[in-house]
């Protein structure tokens, strides 16, 4: 029998053939994307897709994200909610996000995950608001001179700089969280999309710093929701490591399920209604790996090689492994292989 091998039907990318992929190089950083000081693999859009798998939840997000920046998504929800466990592809997701609502330059095949006729085509104002980068106690190096001690300190020179922060410079220092109608002063009438990714690594660290931290938290969230669901062209994605019944099991459980009540009861009072996505299903996995670590698969000759060892597996009479058995020892049942099927 001759088929071919793994080593003809696919072809590793050069880092990996070369023994110079890291670790860290698959944890994403998502404010260094926004901020300009991410590695190439994921600050240059056509590098970064070129290794992504679209997920149905990815498509589903960039497109419901896209049409309400762009001002052409009707009903389309102005919150999203992307929750899954730790290494779900929530941050990969936003990052593909961010690379969509700049236009996606560079990308050669933009279809292959979002309509290029509904990305946005003009500027975007960006607050990737990441709790593992923030620092409440010493504060976040804004610039020189300047620092954010709360999300809403960030998202504000985020969004409106210098003039953005010193609006909020008070409830900053303070740790009180501003009004709706503060918050959407520095969306400034211009197309607004905010993340908020890791929010449990900010309530731990903000409990810490600030007492009743959650509490300013929660009226954080409820009036971010207000002004975000009542502007239009504006739209915020979070993330949450909780499941479906806003259970975490996770090393930040209690900040994680602190942060889903806080959001749960922003959604009940402040909007109609919040759109849940889940950026990776399970079925999807084996395809992201590939994308990532692979250049090419052709999966036409993975399909024959299985076929061909299922028929030569089934076509051998009694037990496979008969040299392993011992007289008078009953045999093992054989389970009969079948072709693979299209999604194998």
């Amino acid at each position: 029998m001759s088929l071919p091998t793994i080593f003809t039907t696919c072809r590793p990318r050069p880092d990996v053939l070369g023994g110079t992929i890291r670790d860290d190089e698959f944890m994403a950083d998502l404010s260094r994307v926004v901020n300009g000081t991410a590695p190439a693999d994921y600050l240059d859009p056509a590098a970064f897709f070129a290794k992504s798998y679209a997920t149905r939840g990815m498509k589903e997000l960039l497109k419901a994200v896209c049409l309400r920046l762009s001002g052409k998504g009707g009903e389309v929800s102005s919150i999203i909610r992307l929750g899954t466990q730790y290494g779900g592809g929530k941050t990969h997701s936003l990052i593909a996000l961010v690379h969509a609502v700049r236009g996606m330059k560079g990308v050669p095949t933009p279809e292959n995950f979002v309509d290029p006729a509904i990305l946005p085509a003009g500027a975007i104002r960006i607050a990737a608001l990441d709790g593992e980068n923030a620092d409440p106690a010493n504060g976040l190096t804004l610039e020189p001179g300047l620092l954010a001690r709360s999300l809403w300190g960030e998202m504000a020179y985020r969004l409106a700089g210098r003039a953005g922060y010193e609006r909020v410079r008070v409830s900053d220092e303070k740790h009180i969280a501003p009004g709706a109608d503060t918050i959407r002063e520095l969306f400034g009438g211009q197309p607004t999309l905010i993340l908020l990714d890791e929010i449990s690594v900010y309530l731990r660290k903000v409990e810490r710093a600030f007492p009743d931290a959650s509490k300013q938290f929660a009226a954080f969230i409820h009036d971010l929701f207000k002004a975000v669901a009542s502007t239009p062209q504006v739209a915020l994605v979070y993330t949450l490591a909780v499941g479906k019944d806003d259970k975490a099991g996770d090393a930040y459980k209690d900040e994680n399920e602190r942060a889903a009540a806080a959001m749960s009861e922003a959604e009940s009072v402040a909007v109609r209604s919040t759109t849940p996505l889940n950026p990776t299903e399970e079925d999807e996995t084996p395809n992201v790996l590939r994308a990532r670590l692979f250049e090419t698969v052709d999966l036409d000759a993975a399909k024959s090689v299985i076929a061909a060892y299922s028929q030569v597996w089934n076509s051998q009479p009694g037990c496979a492994a008969r040299r392993c058995c011992r007289p008078g020892t009953p045999r093992p049942v054989r389970p009969q292989l079948s072709a693979p099927s299209q999604a194998a």
